[in-house]
């Protein structure tokens, strides 16, 4: 394969992965997608004729697969892929990595980094079977708050219960039966910093000596008013600022958690529990 080492981040949209990428990627020998993993496979909502394009090249892996294999959509197991499929995968996304790292040295010489969101946490024993040399990061977050981002973007709470059950139990599973996957929690991210980078950069390998400022990208998030605005940088979205290791505690707001749960009702507390309270109980969310 092309890709060496490859480290992916698997987690929720909306559910604090950019942090933890960024926090990766902070590394001089990472180089991050500068898109989601299947974006890479399906293009992007708003860049039509390139996606198109890209739809093109993912049509020998539909084909192989009989299926599709990097849906984010999908909750279904992903079956294995044929040896010349899995390359032209491994080719695929080498080529984006490079296209991403394009302006640095050494770029073929980085290790691969890739977010997985939702139902691509499903992909994790075929892109192990593709990479046994590579290393999987759950982001895990209180599902309640979670709900809420999604109920704002139209999902109900008994979908996105669904969802958060299935990818949840995946990850679950692959914490206990791999050795190269590992699980975060989006809260402890938040309020010990420090402690999780030094964690993470272990899990994956990485000199954490070597990083003196760590990359975070400006995001909106919840006060407790309900008021949706930014912790640092100006009023760009995904503006990419540099802090020392002391100062990233102050980027975030700890209360967020809890303030999108108080803007849940009752009814919708109620119904994605009743989809998703066995994976918020192995969890110790409640």
């Amino acid at each position: 394969m092309l890709n060496r080492a490859p480290i992916f981040v698997i987690g929720f949209q909306r559910g604090g992965t950019n942090i933890l990428m960024n926090l990766i990627a902070s590394h001089p020998d990472v180089c991050a997608l500068s898109r989601e993993t299947h974006q890479v496979f399906y293009g992007r909502h708003q860049r039509a004729f390139a996606k198109w394009v890209d739809r093109l090249w993912y049509a020998p892996i539909l084909l192989a697969a009989r299926g599709h294999v990097f849906r984010p959509g999908s909750l279904r197991e992903r079956e294995r892929l044929p040896r010349l499929a899995m390359r032209y995968v491994d080719w695929l996304l080498y080529g984006s990595m490079m296209a991403a790292c394009r302006d640095t040295d050494g770029c073929d010489e980085k290790r691969l980094l890739a977010k997985n969101v939702n139902g691509l946490a499903l992909a994790t024993p075929l892109l192990g079977r593709m990479y046994p040399d590579a290393t999987f990061i759950a982001l895990v977050r209180n599902g309640l708050a979670l709900c809420e981002s999604y109920l704002r973007r139209g999902w109900t709470a008994d979908a996105f219960g669904t969802t958060y059950q299935r990818v949840c139990d995946r990850i679950l599973q692959d914490a206990e039966t791999r050795q190269d996957y590992h699980v975060v929690r989006f809260e402890e991210m938040i309020a010990k910093p420090p402690a999780v980078i030094e964690k993470v950069y272990r899990y994956a390998t990485l000199d954490a000596r070597v990083v003196s400022k760590f990359r975070l990208q400006a995001k909106q998030s919840m006060d407790q008013a309900g008021r949706r605005n930014y912790t640092f940088g100006g009023q760009e979205d995904r503006e990419i600022q540099w802090f020392s290791v002391g100062e990233l505690s102050g980027c975030f707001r700890r209360d967020v958690d809890q303030n999108q749960i108080d803007r849940l009702t009752q009814q919708d507390r109620q119904s994605f529990l009743n989809r998703a309270g066995r994976a918020m109980a192995r969890l110790g969310y409640v």
